[in-house]
């Protein structure tokens, strides 16, 4: 399969903002493939309560509607999670020797009455020891300002964790407002539009937000999370629970969290 061709530029943009936005990642007949496989999915949630995802609260599901771990049981989605073009841009912005798949989980964001996606850190709500990990969002529909496009403040990752936010229940302000307001006025945020098809890549620390669908279409998103080979499992109550048996302080190993790129 042949390389994005990612550039020193791209890594330096990543390593210094957290982020980066990388345009035509997936062909045409790859973001349709997608989207087809997450009709099945979200049909087969409405028949048999399967793909629940880890919260079903209102406030939550105005939020978006979340599925994970698709990989597992549509081949669409595992080709996706596994696919090696986009492995190999982690591990090239980790800077890792090899990047394991941590999780996946399908995004949808639907219009009318739609709550935004809160500013909010990733990565201290992982069971990890080490930061590092980062998330591909691919975008499935062509995604803007009106819909709920990813907004990143550029530098948050440098910032270190901060307390998880409850994201069916906090305001737009909740993270922010815990830093003083000399330093929250050189908070620059920045909205990433882009095309179905491209996505970004975010630190696990970086701080992020997605606006309220105020479009006429859902607004539909993939996200695979992946992990720099060598990551230690941290005894850590998580939405998705552990099923892999690790222990405190133990890499991650083993099916459920497989190698994408590297050694």
């Amino acid at each position: 399969m042949e390389q994005y061709p990612l550039t020193e530029d791209h890594v330096a943009f990543f390593r210094d903002n957290g982020y980066v936005r990388l345009d035509g990642v997936l062909s045409v007949q790859e973001v349709e493939a997608l989207r087809v496989a997450l009709d099945v999915a979200v049909e087969d949630r409405r028949r048999y309560e399967g793909n629940e995802g880890p919260r079903t609260d209102p406030g939550y599901a105005k939020v978006f509607l979340q599925m994970v771990n698709l990989w597992e049981r549509y081949p669409a989605f595992r080709t996706h999670a596994l696919n090696p073009r986009i492995g190999g841009i982690a591990r090239r912005l980790a800077r890792a020797g090899s990047v394991r798949l941590w999780h996946d989980h399908a995004l949808i964001k639907y219009p009318k009455d739609s709550k935004p996606t809160v500013w909010h850190q990733d990565w201290v709500y992982w069971p990890m020891h080490e930061t590092g990990a980062l998330s591909c969002w691919m975008a499935l529909d062509d995604v803007t300002v009106k819909n709920g496009c990813m907004s990143f403040i550029p530098g948050s990752h440098r910032l270190g964790p901060c307390d998880p936010i409850d994201l069916g229940n906090a305001t737009e302000e909740t993270l922010l407002a815990k830093f003083p307001p000399e330093q929250r006025k050189k908070f620059l945020p920045v909205a990433v539009e882009m095309k179905a098809g491209s996505c970004t890549f975010h630190d696990g620390l970086t701080f992020h937000y997605a606006g309220p669908n105020t479009s006429e279409s859902p607004r539909r998103a993939m996200v695979t999370i992946y992990m720099p080979g060598g990551t230690r499992y941290k005894t850590l109550e998580h939405i998705i629970g552990d099923r892999s048996g690790l222990r405190e302080g133990e890499e991650f190993h083993g099916p459920l969290f497989p190698v994408v790129a590297g050694e």
